[in-house]
């Protein structure tokens, strides 16, 4: 019986050591955590020259960069010397494109995996944009990611810019809910982006976004929360584009959610998004947009974005209202393999 009781007692103790410890291993790895409301740093690159006011119309440009890695991943494979070129493909198509801002998700700022590079900062300086705001999504000392590598990682999204950015703000989304508190930290969770930017002496505002992957609902929530959060002056010129990982309202009732590679925590149901509203809640606003996918239904691939080889589905966006209209958008297809999206581009009139 005393045998029993100091086994017992023995896994009781043994049990609360490693609960205690992974519980201590959290808050370590993400202390101090993120604030879910903040106000970035603007970054103004003085070598860099600040361009003068053409064009009366603004261009934008969207682009998932899948953090330096490429189409198939291959770069992490290769070194340091393979994200340095990856970035310079990067900043070339940039250039090519040469919009007066640039919206960026899926950057690294600093992180192991991507050999601690600022990759916003080097395409800021490789593309000539002066004005530079981060926003950290997801900053822990101790990461595992692609490949086996272990180590710190600070990454979420940027805004680049030709002209003056001159306030920021940006939140941070909450995990999706189902995912088991002890694995949370393995996930990134998403965000938003917005700057206020002088274009032509006048004030527009344009918000960067990267919405959840797994969840339709969350999705849901989050454009709600960002509406309500940011769209809050009629009065100013407002700009919405990114990665909304979700599909346009035509080709919701006869396409499934794109992505084959759920974890197992999801809920079937929330991959199901043939009754999704995320697109519905800009699209009531009266927002125009960028390659709206019903001038090509009779040839969708030239609205699609993702994945970069043979695309299959439109996951990014840029909408444009309020004073703000989309004149014409296209999707950069010679970005080829740079990353796993393609850019998408709008000439966007200000009125």
């Amino acid at each position: 019986m005393k045998s029993f009781k100091n086994t017992l007692f023995s896994l009781f103790f043994g049990s609360a050591i490693v609960l205690l410890s992974i519980v201590s291993f959290l808050w370590y790895n993400n202390y101090p955590p993120l604030s879910k409301f903040s106000n970035p740093d603007i970054i103004k690159i003085t070598s860099i020259k600040t361009k003068k006011n053409i064009n009366k119309d603004i261009k934008i440009a969207s682009y998932n960069i899948h953090f330096g890695i490429g189409h198939n991943d291959k770069t992490l494979l290769n070194g340091y010397q393979n994200f340095i070129d990856r970035l310079n493909e990067i900043s070339q198509i940039l250039k090519k494109i040469d919009a007066d801002v640039v919206l960026l998700q899926e950057v690294d700022f600093n992180s192991k995996r991507s050999h601690n590079i600022d990759q916003a900062l080097y395409l800021a300086k490789k593309s000539e944009y002066k004005y530079v705001v981060k926003h950290t999504t997801l900053k822990q000392k101790i990461h595992p990611f692609f490949h086996n590598i272990f180590g710190n990682i600070d990454h979420g999204m940027c805004i680049l810019s030709k002209y003056p950015i001159t306030s920021s703000s940006a939140l941070v989304f909450e995990h999706y809910p189902k995912i088991p508190f002890f694995l949370k930290w393995l996930y990134s969770p998403h965000g938003a982006l917005e700057c206020a930017i002088s274009f032509l002496e006048k004030n527009i505002k344009v918000i960067n976004l990267h919405l959840e992957p797994w969840s339709k609902s969350q999705r849901l929530m989050q454009i709600e929360e960002i509406k309500n959060y940011f769209f809050n002056d009629k009065k100013i010129p407002l700009i919405v584009g990114g990665d909304f990982n979700t599909l346009p309202l035509e080709l919701l009732k006869r396409n499934t959610y794109p992505f084959q590679e759920a974890p197992f925590f999801v809920n079937k149901e929330e991959l199901n998004i043939k009754n999704e509203k995320t697109i519905e809640v800009i699209k009531k606003l009266s927002f125009s947009e960028a390659v709206p996918i019903k001038l090509y239904l009779n040839d969708s691939k030239k609205a699609f974005t993702y994945p970069a080889i043979n695309p299959k589905v439109k996951l990014d966006y840029i909408f444009a209202g309020y004073r703000a209209k989309v004149k014409y958008g296209y999707i950069y297809k010679d970005a080829f393999i740079a990353s796993d999206h393609l850019p998408i581009v709008a000439e966007i009139k200000i009125n």
